[in-house]
């Protein structure tokens, strides 16, 4: 059964001991603050990898428009020469 995204999950983390004391210091909320980096380093992996899986589409696509120009450039409203 998957788990809902708002569902949390204890895990342990080894952190440095001078930023935690900061962070702490400071009254910063580690475990929002770590769930939000996790949760951007996800994002980036996965854009990542959709770059590298689709990278020959990619380059025959910017291979037709470098041939071909873009589609509907004659209906462009603005134009940039």
């Amino acid at each position: 059964m998957q788990q809902a995204a708002s569902e949390k999950q204890r895990t342990n983390i080894t952190l440095t001991a001078t930023n935690l004391a900061a962070a702490r210091e400071l009254g910063l909320n580690v475990s929002a603050i770590s769930d939000a980096a996790l949760a951007e380093a996800v994002r980036a992996a996965k854009a990542d990898a959709w770059a590298r899986e689709n990278a020959e589409a990619i380059a025959e696509r910017r291979a037709w428009i470098e041939a071909n120009g873009t589609p509907l450039a004659d209906l462009q409203v603005l134009k940039f020469d």
